[in-house]
């Protein structure tokens, strides 16, 4: 769903109101979580021996992560950056830019990268805001030609990493508000402005904003997003741009209406 509809070919395109498009980035714009990202990097520190050590500490957070993702997408992604503890902030950054070329690209959505896209097109600048460490957000952001990205930090100590996230830690409510403030900065209205996640606790995220969109929602936001009249879109990694569901056609139908009625 992206402010463009196939009406265009039959009216002249409007200038919009001033606003940015806020992206998740997991389940959102890629088919990928912050797990998946997580065992790449640890599989591929050092030498086997070093790996080993540092996935056997993961393991055993196993069943931290379990209950995390169950309870907190916060501490979730506290217990996850306890795992890099240790590695050396360029050795994160390069395997960043691998997990980025080797896996990231190949596993984003068509359609989602077409909406980004269209977006853009249209006036609404392209906003990253994710929980994933900015490691590996940053190398995706130049791939797409995204100027502004709200990701995860490690906290550093003489150029390692000490598992511990600077904050703000970006999840539920601290997303909401690094999106508050951003427009803020900009003298944006956040009504103007269109947010894209898939997880239900990124719910007080899309309700801070003004046209909010569910993509590919867990069940929770599924039935939050009906009871409120958002667009919900589903993606398939393995459909080309062209083959959004009939569920994503619709959404970009209603957000026609959206554009029209306010222009």
């Amino acid at each position: 769903m992206s402010v463009l509809t196939q009406r265009e070919a039959r009216h002249p395109r409007k200038k919009p109101q001033a606003g940015v498009a806020f992206y998740d980035l997991d389940g959102t714009l890629c088919a990928l979580n912050l797990v998946h990202s997580a065992l790449f990097i640890l599989a591929n520190l050092g030498e086997w021996s070093g790996r080993a050590a540092y996935l056997l500490s993961f393991a055993a957070r196993a069943p931290r992560l379990y209950l995390a993702e169950r309870k907190d997408r916060r501490l979730l992604n506290q217990v996850l950056f306890e795992s890099f503890q240790g590695v050396s902030s360029d050795r994160l950054f390069a395997l960043g830019e691998e997990y980025c070329e080797r896996v990231l690209l190949r596993n984003l959505y068509p359609r989602a990268v077409e909406i980004l896209s269209a977006n853009r097109d249209f006036g609404l600048e392209p906003v990253l805001v994710t929980g994933s460490p900015d490691f590996i957000a940053e190398p995706l952001a130049r791939h797409l030609g995204v100027n502004h990205v709200a990701a995860n930090r490690l906290v550093m100590s003489r150029g390692r990493a000490t598992g511990r996230i600077a904050a703000p830690v970006m999840a539920a409510e601290e997303k909401a508000a690094w999106c508050a403030d951003f427009a803020a900065e900009r003298d944006l209205s956040l009504e103007a402005c269109w947010g894209y996640a898939d997880s239900y606790y990124d719910l007080p995220f899309l309700a801070a904003l003004g046209h909010p969109v569910a993509v590919n929602p867990d069940r929770k936001l599924r039935a939050a997003a009906l009871g409120r009249s958002w667009p919900i879109i589903t993606f398939d990694k393995y459909r080309d741009s062209a083959a959004a569901t009939t569920e994503g056609d619709r959404a970009l139908a209603a957000c026609g209406e959206i554009i029209d009625g306010a222009s």
